[in-house]
């Protein structure tokens, strides 16, 4: 489509779009937190960022729609557990995705799922300013992650699959996303640790809904046969790349933030958290458990069974150590463990010997603190339902997203 000709058709489509889009308003889309989770171990991190099919429309839960049903489908194939955050918006373009991602440290992620490029189309965006915007941010994406961080970049769907703009001018529409996707192709080629994903999904069936979880399932297969065999190399340590050298007292300095801004710290106890700590307890069959924040300088209970303290020094905290990777630690028998062997809390109460924690992560993705579940009993680590560690953590992290308001 000739840049003329977009110029001035665009009036035309504005309206025509906006005419659309008030069909939409009665429509189901989910209410939950942004997020979804696959059980097991040893997860995969993904962020999916876009407008679009990410948005959810026509269901009420992520779990259901894409970020849920990606999670599963990423499991089934690659044997771990799946963690996706999701930041989406309806109006969401690639101009102004990157003020989306203010406060998301990018570099967690394994993977980053970008969706764009609906709006644009029907906007009837020239192809120059889709490339000039969609560049600069695959190179933010690219500079801000790790560099084992796999990029998707998601085809924009036939304007016609969706339903309620499936009216007179959609060819028009259509001819702006085909310009668009052959851009974003092109522009991919060149991009580092990225790939292009032709989307063409059949056309809502479901009108009331605007989209169904079959939908969403089907679309998770698509993207999960694109990213499985990505995701299993890095794992495996063959994408060859170096890592990036951690600025450690940065990355303090923002995790401290991230605690600081949580204004969790000396509250008082809560029945949410004291009910979560005690099913640890019970579930691992352990003396003692603990949802625990580390703090500059100490390691502060904000729930616990078995201890009576309400804070240790963080030169003698398990959990410090547990907050150094995204995995559980592991301590069958802490005496034998030259880590902890000397440590106040193994030679004296609670004479811990058995330990087993996984970290939790505030929202924006910083590791703040753990579930712990201990024991002076030692025990082996084949013993130990790492996945179910991870699920109670998980729960955990999700009643940290939870508006003070509705808790």
């Amino acid at each position: 489509m000739h840049d003329l000709t977009r110029w001035a058709l665009r009036p035309l489509m504005r309206v025509w779009t906006a005419s659309a889009e008030r069909q939409d308003r009665h429509l189901p889309r989910p209410s939950d937190a942004p997020q979804a989770h696959a059980a097991g171990i040893d997860s995969d991190r993904v962020l999916i960022l876009g407008c679009g099919p990410a948005v959810g429309w026509g269901v009420l839960s992520h779990q259901l729609a894409l970020p849920g049903s990606l999670a599963r489908e990423l499991s089934a194939r690659t044997g771990r557990g799946v963690d996706i955050d999701l930041v989406a918006s309806s109006t969401m373009t690639a101009a102004n995705a990157l003020v989306a991602l203010n406060g998301t440290r990018l570099g967690r992620f394994d993977a980053v799922v970008v969706i764009l490029g609906v709006n644009e189309a029907l906007d009837l965006t020239s192809v120059s300013e889709w490339h000039d915007r969609l560049a600069a941010l695959l190179a933010v994406l690219e500079h801000e992650t790790s560099r084992s961080t796999q990029i998707f970049v998601l085809g924009i769907p036939p304007i016609r699959s969706i339903e309620i703009f499936r009216r007179p001018l959609v060819f028009v529409a259509d001819w702006s996303a085909t310009d668009l996707n052959t851009v974003s192709a092109r522009l991919v080629e060149e991009a580092p640790r990225t790939t292009f994903v032709p989307f063409s999904p059949a056309a809502t069936t479901e009108i009331d809904r605007h989209r169904s979880a079959a939908d969403y399932r089907g679309w998770a297969v698509l993207l999960a046969s694109a990213m499985s065999d990505s995701l299993d190399s890095a794992r495996l340590g063959i994408t060859g790349t170096v890592p990036v050298q951690a600025d450690v007292a940065g990355r303090e300095r923002t995790r401290q933030a991230a605690v600081d801004g949580l204004a969790i710290v000396d509250t008082p106890t809560e029945a949410r958290f004291d009910r979560l700590v005690l099913l640890a307890q019970r579930l691992f069959a352990t003396e003692s458990a603990l949802i625990t924040i580390i703090d500059r300088d100490r390691q502060w209970h904000k729930a616990r069974v078995g201890l009576e303290s309400t804070e240790v020094p963080r030169s003698d905290s398990f959990c410090a150590i547990t907050i150094g990777d995204d995995g559980p630690l592991i301590v069958e028998d802490a005496r034998s463990d030259a880590r902890f062997s000397h440590n106040p809390l193994v030679l004296g109460d609670p004479l811990i010997r058995f330990y087993a924690g996984f970290p939790i992560e505030s929202p924006s993705g910083e590791r703040i603190g753990a579930l712990c579940v201990f024991d002076p009993k030692p025990r082996l680590v084949a013993d130990v339902d790492q996945v179910l560690l991870r699920e109670l953590a998980l729960l955990v992290q999700r009643e940290l997203r939870v508006p003070p308001r509705a808790r």
